[in-house]
């Protein structure tokens, strides 16, 4: 079930290659950013444009860049899919939400239920992975209350304003998100999927009790 929503993904063109150095410009969107924040912006566009180069039309591609976008707000964020194998049907994701009022919540859940109906429904994928700063709780949560296994820890892995902090990885299994799928069936219709996915959990919690 596909939450109705203005918010939506799309392939990466060359045309967001402004707005994507833009955000990775900002120090609050480095501190999510995995490798050394420390570049110029001329290392940075390098990056940008190498992401964004398109695979010869004849091979399968390894990697996908994604745009989040909305209809009120433009481009909010991207998302890459990397790793991608299609003999084992799995990928690595990674999400970055460019515009700072929309990193928690609604536009974190629903990208998520975006890009999860992406992998599994279009590119018929097994699995999906994710590495996760533990200091970016809303990722994480969203994950857990997902389906999604905590399946490693990384001990003090990065060091972010002279912090060390853990990494977690998550895998989520399309079985897993199918079963999400189901128990949100129909339920509150109109609200965000963080709401329903709050509502789901805060539920299993009291049955648990």
């Amino acid at each position: 079930m596909a939450l109705r929503s203005n918010i939506f993904i799309r392939r990466a063109e060359r045309e967001d290659l402004d707005t994507v150095v833009e955000w990775m410009e900002d120090p609050d969107f480095q501190l999510f950013l995995y490798g050394d924040v420390t570049r110029s912006q001329r290392q940075i566009r390098e990056q940008i444009v190498g992401l964004l180069g398109r695979a010869p039309g004849h091979t399968m591609p390894a990697a996908f860049q994604l745009i989040l976008d909305s209809e009120t707000d433009g481009p909010v964020g991207l998302v890459l899919l990397q790793n991608v194998s299609w003999r084992n049907r799995a990928c690595s994701l990674d999400v970055y939400v460019g515009q700072k009022n929309l990193r928690k919540g609604i536009v974190i859940g629903l990208a998520f239920y975006r890009i999860m109906e992406y992998c599994f429904d279009e590119l018929n994928l097994h699995r999906v992975s994710a590495y996760i700063y533990s200091f970016n709780s809303p990722s994480w949560r969203i994950m857990e209350r997902s389906n999604a296994k905590r399946e490693l820890t990384l001990k003090d892995h990065v060091v972010r304003n002279g912090q060390l902090h853990d990494m977690y990885g998550y895998g989520l299994l399309k079985r897993e998100f199918d079963e999400l799928r189901e128990n949100l069936k129909g339920r509150m219709e109109g609200k965000s999927l963080i709401e329903m996915i709050d509502a789901l959990h805060a539920k299993e919690e009291e049955a648990g009790a």
